[in-house]
């Protein structure tokens, strides 16, 4: 598929999903607080148990940040979603359920309260296949042990801010927030939010302000000791404007910037653009409407979303050439930052129904992924994006996957290497961004990581 079919589609994807799961319409989540059992809710309080400050969370410079979803189900989990993210019809034997990720995680160090089988699915090994939830406290904070564990910075949060206006959806999403923000300070690690605004054709930028206005009174989030702070500014990683297939505006858009800079009460954030690749000429999958092009220059830095823009190493070095390095280029005479996306490969033939392999972006046994940290060591890059931490629906995941896959079920695995693989590369590459291991375009021989 093309590189402009391959972005639509899966945007289109999301956007169908996202938009089933917020049926109903837009809530002030604010306002849910006048409900007691509401107003109990971990994300309504402080957190104050135990805390490390091993990351600093006072600046963006020597980080790489993990995108993490977050957005998985299991029945029995406190919800009522099922198997959301996993597939559809999970629970049930027949022929109308199936899959919609493309990589089997290893779950075998969950807490196993917090694991749910896959009713008539077995392993190999004749043990039943089972699945974790977000929902649920263990497997974050399992995550977040890893990210210590492997020398990982932290995450961006996405929070899709259609799903947390939507009564039905809300509480998953903040329960995954109250999860990652326990993670981040038991293990030291530090956290922002990623507020993607996919949102559909009813999209407000009200209903954006609302959800920053909940995160910054009710959460609290700019007063958390290890949310993430750049220029003295809290971060946020505002991702979704100016694609095509978004309905924003460019007056919707400068309205959005304006309030997350300007406001008087909920302003003067460090304000990152998750952007298309092609947001300085306005090509690609960005609109081409010329007022964009000031838009995106009110941004404080600039990240854009590369994954699935290349598949091997001269349509990498074409991005190279033709992106990070004239983005770089424009952005350091106006002082604007930059965090580009690395991610390790694709796959969604599960989600997209088609034969095995087909959508792969290969791997290469981590060379693809790190050969992106060489490149942007190279080119002086200090922030880096990694796209993602758990997604398994588009087999960009980097935490542990499993290669011992469900009897009869067709997923893409880590090639045989250990399921830790793309932590410990993750881990090792930052490391070499910060300067602290030397640059080699290859994968080193020795890999530091884990450590307890």
């Amino acid at each position: 598929m093309s590189e402009h079919g391959l972005n639509s589609v899966r945007i289109g994807i999301r956007l169908l999903i996202h938009a089933m799961l917020t049926a109903g319409g837009p809530l002030i989540l604010a306002a849910a607080t006048s409900d007691p059992g509401i107003a109990n809710e971990p994300w309504l309080h402080p957190y104050t148990g135990p805390t490390r400050t091993d990351i600093d969370a006072t600046t963006l410079d020597g980080k790489v940040l993990c995108g993490y979803q977050g957005w998985f189900n299991t029945p029995g989990d406190g919800t009522d979603f099922g198997f959301t993210h996993w597939g559809q019809n999970l629970e049930r034997t027949n022929g109308s359920r199936r899959f919609t990720i493309d990589l089997w995680p290893d779950v075998s160090e969950y807490p196993p309260q917090d694991l749910r089988e896959v009713p008539g699915l077995k392993l190999p090994d004749g043990s039943p296949a089972r699945l974790y939830s977000a929902f649920r406290k263990g497997p974050v904070l399992l995550h977040a042990r890893w990210m210590r564990q492997y020398g990982i910075d932290g995450v961006f949060l996405s929070r899709f801010v259609g799903e947390a206006s939507s009564p039905p959806r809300s509480r998953h999403v903040n329960q995954v927030l109250a999860n990652v923000r326990e993670g981040c300070h038991r293990e030291g690690r530090v956290w922002a939010m990623m507020l993607d605004i996919s949102m559909g054709r009813n999209a407000t930028t009200t209903t954006v302000m609302n959800d920053w206005k909940f995160l910054c009174d009710q959460v609290k989030v700019r007063e958390d000791s290890r949310y993430l702070h750049h220029q003295t500014k809290p971060v946020v990683l505002l991702w979704g404007l100016g694609f095509k297939d978004r309905p924003w505006t460019p007056k919707q858009g400068e309205e959005l910037i304006n309030f997350f800079k300007k406001d008087p009460h909920y302003g003067g954030v460090y304000l990152v653009g998750g952007v298309d690749p092609n947001w300085r000429t306005l090509g690609g999958l960005s609109r081409t409407n010329a007022a964009w092009a000031a838009v995106y220059r009110m941004f404080d830095s600039i990240s854009p979303w590369d994954a699935g823009r290349y598949r091997d190493d001269q349509s990498m070095d074409h991005i190279r050439k033709n992106v990070w390095e004239r983005d770089l280029a424009e952005l350091k005479q106006s002082g604007i930052g930059y965090m580009p996306t690395a991610f390790p490969g694709f796959s969604w033939d599960n989600m997209r129904q088609t034969k095995p392999g087909k959508s792969t972006i290969a791997r290469r046994k981590g060379e693809f992924y790190w050969r992106q940290f060489a490149i942007f060591k190279a080119l002086g890059i200090r922030t880096v994006f990694v796209g993602m931490f758990d997604e398994v629906d588009e087999g960009t995941a980097i935490y542990k996957v499993a290669n011992d896959i469900p009897v009869g079920k067709y997923f893409a695995t880590y090639e045989g290497l250990p399921t830790d693989w793309y932590l410990k590369l993750t881990g090792a590459a930052t490391k070499m961004i910060r300067g602290e291991a030397s640059w080699s375009e290859k994968i080193p021989e020795s890999l530091p990581f884990p450590r307890e």
